[in-house]
């Protein structure tokens, strides 16, 4: 069983999806397995009641909750099963069916089972709204509870050369996945310069790789002189971009990375993360394809406008 989110702010839209009405992607496999708190069980009328909801809350922009949860191809998963899947998902989300509204789809169009879950993030009492931030981290607990409750199968595993199935190998994965997945649920570590950081005291090696953009695009680690990739341990480079991108544009750059740490034209003392005088190598490392950044002796983008307007000025007159 997997789960993946996403947010959004229109209801009509998101519930038209569900019951497969979309004029561009229809399916009319699509059946309503369970509602919470609405009188109403048709698209518009559950569209109005949620909309209604949330616009007590001028503080939630993005108050549409859209989780696909789906299970591995050929398992055999009653309705019964999908429902109470889709209620324990909720609440182990922090979205009480006391407190929030919800309609369940299930879909039939793809060879594996799935639902859609619909939850509106703002409560019918007017309290706190349900929380969106690691969704990532907090799906893939959420969905190891429901298998083991409900005792339905582990997620498929993908398919294992010899050389993974080595001991050392495994015994790497795993240390990885644990070390990793505690840090991100870690609510102090907001940027990937705190997670490399903590993943440093537990001797693991990061490897970073960017486009030539400077978007992080793949992970790799290095425990014990073995590497695992960050598709090994389930947690890929989309999902840390995903995760710390609400901390800001910051939170996604790294001390050693090029062009990081510039200020005014001049160069930080050095990488966040060296320790000073100990001579220890760091144990974060970036590749990134566009090759150390041509910034005018350590000028930014502020220096650079400048010395353009300079240029300017000094072309002659026509």
């Amino acid at each position: 069983m997997i789960a993946k989110t996403v947010t959004g702010n229109d209801f009509s839209g998101a519930l038209e999806y569900g019951a497969g009405l979309r004029s561009d992607r229809t399916n009319k496999q699509a059946e309503l397995l369970s509602i919470a708190n609405m009188g109403s069980q048709d698209v518009a009328g559950m569209a109005a009641e949620m909309r209604a909801v949330a616009e007590m809350s001028s503080r939630i922009q993005l108050p549409v909750w859209h989780t696909v949860l789906s299970w591995a191809p050929g398992e055999q998963v009653s309705k019964v099963q999908k429902v109470e899947a889709a209620k324990l998902y909720c609440e182990l989300m922090g979205a009480s069916l006391e407190r929030h509204q919800v309609a369940v789809y299930e879909h039939k169009d793809k060879d594996h089972p799935h639902i859609h879950i619909y939850i509106n993030r703002v409560p019918i009492d007017g309290g706190a709204a349900l929380r969106s931030d690691q969704n990532y981290v907090r799906n893939v607990k959420a969905t190891r509870q429901i298998r083991e409750q409900l005792g339905m199968k582990p997620l498929p595993e993908r398919r294992q050369s010899t050389r993974d199935l080595a001991p050392q190998k495994e015994g790497t994965r795993n240390y990885v996945r644990e070390q990793l997945t505690a840090a991100m649920q870690d609510g102090n570590i907001r940027s990937l310069d705190q997670l490399t950081a903590r993943l440093k005291e537990q001797q693991i090696e990061v490897v970073l790789k960017r486009d030539g953009k400077g978007v992080l695009v793949g992970t790799s680690f290095r425990y014990q002189e073995t590497s695992v990739k960050g598709t090994d341990v389930g947690i890929k480079a989309k999902q840390l971009r995903d995760h710390f991108s609400p901390y800001g544009r910051e939170a996604l750059r790294t001390s050693d990375q090029p062009g990081a740490g510039l200020r005014g034209g001049s160069r930080a003392a050095g990488p966040a993360l060296a320790s000073a005088g100990d001579g220890a190598p760091s144990l974060i490392s970036v590749q990134d394809k566009s090759g150390p950044a041509d910034l005018g002796g350590g000028a930014d983008d502020a220096e650079r406008n400048e010395n353009e307007v300079r240029r300017r000025r000094r072309r002659p007159r026509l």
